[in-house]
């Protein structure tokens, strides 16, 4: 399995709007962000999770040729802003694109795109090409004949859906993980996981380096890696506060397991 992380950042991507960097530094190179999203390769299938705002960009500068399906872990705007690019998606690669999202998240979807669930686009009829499936609150799913499972994570009023295929877990946008799905998370070769908040503690809907830390006491997974990493982090400040088993992500990253 290849993973390649398109976007690192948090919400408003690093830097902010008018160069606003934080806590980040602008020499740092890695400190440069877009939104948050990862592309999978596995099995001979191309599955994106998450489309930013910056979808175009990330998907031509990582040299993306073909996208199979779509996971969406939840309804905000960093994580679905890249959505309504898929019908042209689709007519350029000549397929349809599956999108797969819980209930709650098709629902938000709605609201946000409702011309793209209907049988033709008003703006541009004939375009449109995507199969929306809905998938579990808790449990397995398929896709591309790959064995896919999810659970739920508290994020504010929204529930993302964490992902998880063989011993690679995606989760974003977490507040807290119960005892309840924490079985879902054992012998895991990687866990890609958002840092929003890096080593400061806020409950802010988002996760920090000290809830991460006390996570991996419990699951113990082999590699860690931090993303969705706002302008409160710094890349080389962060990293130094790391164990040896946890990274920091940065665009473009690739990972193989």
């Amino acid at each position: 399995m290849r993973i390649t992380i398109l976007g690192s950042g948090s919400a408003f991507g690093v830097p902010m709007v008018f160069n606003t960097f934080g806590n980040a530094s602008p020499n740092n190179p890695r400190n440069i962000r877009l939104r948050p999203s990862i592309f999978l390769e596995i099995d001979s299938k191309n599955i994106l999770i998450d489309a930013t705002p910056e979808f175009r960009l990330q998907i031509n500068q990582n040299h993306i040729t073909n996208i199979d399906s779509v996971l969406i872990t939840h309804g905000h705007y960093d994580h679905i802003g890249g959505i309504p690019e898929l019908p042209r998606a689709s007519k350029i690669l000549n397929h349809p694109i599956s999108i797969y999202a819980s209930k709650e998240t098709l629902s938000e979807l709605r609201q946000c795109y409702h011309y793209l669930f209907s049988s033709k686009s008003d703006a541009e009829p004939n375009l449109q090409n995507l199969i929306w499936n809905e998938i579990p609150n808790q449990g397995s799913f398929m896709v591309e004949n790959l064995d896919f499972s999810t659970f739920q994570v508290p994020h504010h009023k929204l529930h993302p859906s964490a992902f998880k295929i063989k011993n690679f877990a995606y989760i974003t946008d977490w507040e807290y993980i119960s005892n309840d799905t924490l079985k879902n998370l054992y012998d895991l070769e990687l866990l890609i996981i958002e840092c929003n908040n890096g080593l400061i503690k806020e409950e802010n809907g988002h996760g920090n380096l000290h809830q991460i830390k006390e996570l991996c006491q419990q699951i113990s997974p082999k590699q860690v890696v931090l993303t969705h990493l706002s302008t409160r982090v710094d890349y080389d400040e962060l990293s130094h506060h790391l164990l040896g088993n946890i990274k920091l992500a940065y665009d473009g990253l690739v990972l193989e397991i």
